[in-house]
């Protein structure tokens, strides 16, 4: 089966030629002139390395996984950027996609709707491994696809694309209309690029013996469909070589050679010197070679790379080459493989050696069970795989992972990348982070970690963390407690946060270590006295009362008696002064909404309403009276409340009135 065009269609295109339409015989074939006489002179220096028997390399060939439907959408775009008037470029054009069942050649091919030429040409290379290169190649050598042409006298677009690859279109015979369509012509062309080298299940009854070009033996190759024009000896190379010659059996000659993208002689034909031509210009070399320390790196792993995808790419620094396995660089930082798999897509993905890793500096080490998982450094980082996923740890967090030890410490395996915003950088590990933000690095771990994500981590009520964890002892009780910057989480026997308002008054006060003590549970809100938040601690409580702020009051006779008459719910409403402070040399008070509590040698109690106002007015605790005695009580229908040195009673015909023992 060979890829020819008619006889008679041959002779109309040589007739374009004469006419100025700008085409010349492909094989006998259609192509671009290219009438540039640098790019013209550039294709006769390009065809001093053509060699008839390695046309193209195998790896070059079968090789599906060069372009994505993405990467050859991009280049057909490039290659004709608008559409000629009543023209339908290829890079517009959609068919469907017919489920076709595995075979020797190729594997299954799903059925999809309305798929443009770039999804079916990288749908076909993958199912039968051959390169969409090779593939967009043979669409511009047989009819000019790539870059457009307008439809000859008689033709119509959907003619020009129902044999777009020439399949099914001999040089002595018509088209098979069975061939026909944009699909069959694209799958038919990988299809047969693979059954011309004899895989595996096609030989013996009910297949046919490709043997007429075989590779290693020497054989006559026609110069042209005319017998006459002679033959040239070669010894095919290569199956993908020999693939060629079976799609289109005729060789160039001298004259071909000589003429760049022009016209030869009479004997001359084209098909597969413009196949070379199309592919060097667009893609590169049709053969892989593996040199200098490249070389030298391969030569002893091929068995772990395998054989090369691709030519050695140049960039700042250094080369790479892509192998079948994975990618060899090589640059000041010296010569490493990094394999193929969740590594190397990491490392693809964070730019590889001009992104930001740099290049490779080491070779991937495995780490056993229990910790199993694998790693790889880089001039600014290292990758990690591991059950948990792949990742990379950068420079600027590293010395931090470091110091915690590294995948086998606190912290365990990186789970995701490091994430820049909100003010700083974050990076998720199995166990814990590390945060960069600020001048503090650090890391978060065990229950601190797992309340400051409950708490929506940095973009939370907690923020970022402001401090390393650090471990204390307070009121006899040993714990840890790490500061972030609108609050603490602190873990003694339970991890418990201190957030907001709370937060900055526990750090007035001492914060664990302070006269509060180790949060015993989380901050509870109340709607009473216009709402607010109350958080116990083993010293004591912090009361955050909205119209009145907070403050803090430690364990002891005072808090006692407020919690005897209702806390926030009762009649002295919400603390309103710290309850820390010392009152005079002979004891402490409270302050509240509705009145004051007084502790002393004397005893505990509440001073409220008239009788405080009263008793203030005669200098409270210093002054004549001093301090209470006694809780208000009722007596003879007066409220009566005494003192070290008088009473003080109120009725609500009289007013209250002191009167001095």
């Amino acid at each position: 089966m060979s890829a020819r065009t008619t006889a008679r269609t041959r002779f109309r295109r040589i007739a374009a030629i004469a006419a100025g339409v700008g085409l010349v015989v492909a094989g006998v074939g259609i192509a671009t002139v290219d009438e540039d006489s640098a790019k013209a002179a550039a294709a006769v220096a390009a065809l001093d390395g053509f060699d008839p028997a390695n046309i193209i390399d195998d790896a070059v060939m079968f090789n599906g996984a060069t372009m994505s439907a993405s990467d050859i959408q991009t280049f057909l775009n490039g290659k004709q950027p608008t559409c000629a008037p009543g023209a339908t470029c290829l890079k517009s054009v959609k068919v469907d996609i017919p489920a076709m069942a595995a075979n020797p050649m190729c594997k299954a091919v799903a059925p999809r709707s309305s798929q443009t030429a770039a999804q079916v040409i990288a749908a076909v290379g993958q199912a039968c491994n051959v390169n969409p290169q090779v593939i967009l190649v043979m669409l511009q050598k047989e009819q000019t696809l790539v870059t457009g042409r307008t439809p000859y006298s008689g033709e119509t677009v959907s003619l020009i694309y129902r044999k777009a690859t020439g399949l099914g279109c001999p040089d002595t015979a018509a088209c098979d209309p069975s061939k026909y369509g944009l699909f069959n012509q694209l799958y038919g062309v990988a299809y047969w690029l693979v059954r011309y080298t004899t895989p595996p299940g096609t030989t013996g009854p009910g297949w046919t013996s490709y043997n007429w070009f075989p590779v290693g033996q020497r054989n006559g190759v026609l110069y042209n469909p005319n017998a006459a024009c002679g033959a040239g000896a070669i010894t095919i190379k290569n199956k993908a070589t020999a693939s060629l010659y079976y799609y289109t059996p005729y060789q160039p000659n001298a004259a071909s050679l000589a003429a760049g993208w022009g016209l030869g002689d009479g004997c001359s034909s084209y098909g597969n010197r413009n196949f070379y031509l199309y592919f060097t210009t667009w893609f590169g070399s049709t053969h892989y070679t593996v040199t200098g320390a490249v070389k030298t790196y391969w030569s002893s792993r091929t068995s772990t790379f395998g054989d090369p995808i691709g030519n050695a790419v140049a960039v700042a620094g250094g080369t790479y080459q892509r192998f079948a396995k994975g990618t060899i660089y090589s640059s000041s930082a010296g010569t490493w493989g990094v394999q193929a798999g969740a590594l190397l897509t990491e490392y693809t993905a964070l730019g590889g050696p001009t992104g930001k890793l740099g290049w490779p500096k080491k070779a991937m080490t495995t780490r056993k069970a229990p910790n199993a998982g694998s790693a790889q450094g880089f001039q600014n980082g290292t990758i990690y795989t591991s059950s948990s996923g792949t990742a990379a740890v950068l420079a600027s967090l590293y010395p931090t992972f470091a110091a915690n030890g590294y995948e086998t410490g606190a912290l365990g395996y990186p789970v995701s990348d490091a994430v820049t915003g909100n003010g700083g950088t974050v990076q998720t590990f199995q166990r814990g982070a590390i945060t960069a933000a600020g001048s503090t690095t650090t890391t978060v771990t065990g229950a601190t970690w797992t309340t400051w994500k409950a708490r929506g981590a940095q973009t939370g009520t907690l923020g970022w963390p402001t401090s390393a964890v650090t471990t204390v002892t307070a009121g006899g009780k040993k714990g840890t407690v790490q500061s972030f910057a609108t609050g603490y989480v602190t873990v003694q026997g339970t991890a418990r946060s201190v957030t907001g308002p709370l937060a900055a008054t526990y750090r007035a006060h001492g914060g664990p270590t302070g006269v509060l003590g180790w949060p015993t549970g989380s901050a509870l809100q109340r709607t009473d006295g216009g709402g607010g938040w109350v958080q116990v601690f083993t010293g004591g409580r912090l009361y955050w009362g909205k119209s009145v702020g907070v403050h803090a009051i430690k364990n002891g006779p005072v808090l006692s008696l407020y919690n005897a008459r209702g806390g926030t719910t009762g009649s002295l409403g919400w603390l309103v002064v710290s309850a820390s402070d010392r009152h005079g040399v002979g004891g402490d008070y409270a302050q509240f909404q509705g009145g004051r509590i007084y502790h002393s040698g004397l005893g505990t109690y509440a001073v409220l309403g008239a009788i405080l106002e009263k008793w203030q007015s005669k200098g409270g605790t210093g002054g004549v009276l001093g301090w209470p005695t006694s809780n208000a009580r009722g007596v003879n229908g007066a409220t009566v409340q005494t003192f070290q040195h008088g009473t003080i009673s109120w009725t609500k015909a009289g007013g209250a009135k002191a009167s001095k023992s």
